[in-house]
């Protein structure tokens, strides 16, 4: 039988597209291979980012909401307005790990906001280009205008083939990263465009590691240049994906080289916030302590030292100083023994200041500028020589380390690896294509995912689900008609809808989704002590906050019954009124909800204690 063109690579063909959204950096690359597997050549890496850019085998990971010029710059990547406030960094803020961080990010905010005071909010003449918007926001807006030349880069893929042609989207995350930041990153990315709708033949949105990226196409790269004796089967190595915001580290055993290379993991991947923009970091400390807190506050008054803040802004005169700074910091070398002399922007290109700054010029001699590298360098030599140990552990010996990502074309850093690794007789190497090595890892794990471990496969959450609670009144967020007293005679507001699980939240295969929630019930000595939980569905994305207004758009998805009845009145903590006559128990029970691709599970707890469970909530 015979098929057209069009017929025959529908039938034939798919299409796998790797995105390795990075701190500092961002890369696409695609293929559209026959069978489940492809060679490297086939594989194409994106380098038009439209007009005013550097294009790149990767665009810069910035963003701004500043007015373009009459230049019509494009305020994202390298086209930016001379005067732009750019976001930078904000990959790292999608992963909080603690309280204290996200405090952090909060007192952060609140003093960019100069605590909101009223003075500094009409002097600032209007909205700032300092944007208001969450960091999984910024990230969904900055991933639409990557997703816009994806399309461009793939547009002889007819939409008459994209509705027909299967499709699958691999996307890397550093090790290690939280369930926090896994789910913002998918919600961004498919708010971005990387979703169904764009591809009506989505077969799964993937997850990999980015060193489980970088090591299976560094591995097979190397193999294939420098031919089948490079490797060999059971023998070990250890890859370091060293790139602007995190450095992760991985060792593996060769399983097999035919048919196709099949890789074992070692051990545990290992990760730290060491990347290049911490040697930025500990320059910009340098330049505020040669020049003073009110000569540096003129030259950047938008970033925060030593924090990846909410949000990490750069403007125009610390951009251009950065610019400098980083061209002299890639040609950097461990036998590199001469002064650099980097010129101060505007409005400090005419300071002087005896013995530190020569009429806006300043000098970083080899000595400091080691120092600003050594900080991170000397975490990663520690993350290398972990990963050699774990390795000895089995009776075994690495033979190569490989080096990955854009710090890892930096020659001090290679050259510091390289004295540590010559004590241990191994050797370090690094494809011609370090800085791709990601993302185009990400295609080979995309088209090879029957064979391929470690891939975590992706699900969302199809509708929103809720309870309702009464909540400590705020004037800011209740109207006044909800206004109750409470056990305790607090100031309540009942009837608020509060949402566990979110429309679109990601479901990850390697873990379900799990959400938990203090529900406070109060009883006297003589009630009954029992009740209900009902779990309210709603699909529309404009979620109600109030019960008693949406009792009709809701959905009741499962009841809930909790008894306590044979629990001791001692147990609960007694709650006397205002009057000091009137007496309550109170009583916290713990709702968990947990989502695992198509199946909904709920349950209701006290302490240790399972009170009710459901299994067949509708979904």
């Amino acid at each position: 039988m015979e098929y057209g063109l069009e017929e025959y690579l529908v039938q034939e063909r798919r299409l796998v597209i790797g995105l390795d959204y990075g701190t500092t950096f961002t890369g696409i690359a695609y293929a559209t291979p026959l069978a489940t597997t492809c060679a490297l050549n086939e594989i194409d890496v994106m380098t038009s980012w439209g007009s005013q850019m550097d294009n790149h085998d990767k665009v810069p990971s910035v963003i701004s909401y500043s007015e373009p010029t009459e230049a019509k710059e494009q305020q994202w990547g390298s086209s930016l307005s001379p005067d732009a406030i750019t976001m930078v960094h904000t990959k790292l803020e999608l992963d909080v790990h603690d309280v204290s961080e996200e405090l952090d990010l909060i007192l952060q905010s609140l003093d960019g906001m100069k605590n909101l005071h009223f003075q500094h909010i009409k002097a600032s003449g209007g909205l700032p280009a300092y944007t208001e918007k969450s960091a999984e926001e910024i990230v969904a807006d900055y991933l639409a205008k990557v997703f816009t030349y994806l399309e461009k880069s793939v547009e002889n893929f007819t939409k008459v083939l994209r509705d027909r042609i299967s499709t699958d989207i691999v996307v890397t995350v550093p090790t290690g990263w939280s369930d926090r930041a896994m789910n913002s990153t998918y919600r961004a990315l498919r708010k971005a465009g990387f979703n169904q709708e764009s591809f009506p033949k989505l077969k799964e949105i993937i997850f990999v590691t980015e060193p489980e990226a970088a090591a299976i196409y560094t591995a097979r790269y190397l193999k294939d240049t420098m031919g089948h004796d490079f490797l060999k089967e059971k023998e070990y190595f250890v890859l370091c994906d060293a790139g602007g915001g995190t450095v992760d580290v991985v060792s593996y055993k060769v399983k097999q080289l035919r048919p196709t290379l099949e890789l074992e993991e070692i051990g545990y991947p290992t990760v730290r916030k060491c990347g290049s923009i911490f040697i930025n970091i500990k320059f910009k400390e340098w330049l505020k302590d040669l020049l003073g807190d009110k000569n540096y506050q003129r030259l950047d008054p938008n970033t925060e030292l030593n924090k990846i803040t909410s949000h990490t802004t750069e403007g125009k005169a610390m951009r251009e100083l950065m610019k400098e700074f980083d061209a002299r910091k890639r040609g950097f070398r461990k036998d590199y023994n001469q002064d650099i002399h980097l010129d101060l922007p505007a409005p400090l290109d005419n300071l002087t200041i005896p013995g530190k700054v020569d009429g806006g010029e300043i000098t970083i001699t080899s000595a400091v500028m080691s120092r600003f590298f050594d900080f991170c360098v000397a975490q990663i030599v520690d993350l290398i020589k972990g990963h050699m140990i774990q390795i000895q552990r089995r009776g075994a010996r690495p033979k190569n380390v490989f080096l990955v990502g854009g710090f890892g074309e930096s020659e001090y850093l290679q050259g510091q690896i390289e004295d540590t690794l010559r004590l241990w007789d191994i050797t370090l190497r690094r494809p011609d294509t370090s800085w791709t090595a990601v993302v185009r890892g990400a295609v080979i794990c995309g088209i090879e995912k029957q064979n391929t471990q470690n891939l975590i496969r992706t699900s969302f959450c199809h509708h929103n689900y809720g309870i309702s609670v009464n909540q400590l009144f705020s004037d800011t967020y209740h109207p006044q008609q909800d206004l109750v007293s409470g056990a305790s005679g607090r100031a309540m507001a009942q009837g608020q809808l509060l949402w566990l699980l979110n429309k679109g939240d990601v479901v990850l295969s390697n873990k379900p989704y799990k959400a938990e929630q203090d529900i406070t019930v109060s009883f006297t000595k003589t009630e009954k002590r029992q009740g209900t939980v009902t779990i309210y569905r709603y699909s529309d994305d404009d979620r109600p906050t109030r019960f008693y207004i949406a009792k009709e758009e809701l959905d009741v998805a499962y009841v809930l019954a909790y008894d306590v009845s044979n629990v001791s009145l001692n147990e609960f903590e007694l709650v006397r009124g205002r009057d000091r006559k009137s007496a309550c128990y109170v009583a916290v029970i713990k709702l968990i909800i947990i989502l695992e691709r198509n199946n909904l599970k709920a349950s209701i707890w006290w302490k240790d204690r399972e009170l009710s469970t459901a299994d067949d909530i509708m979904y």
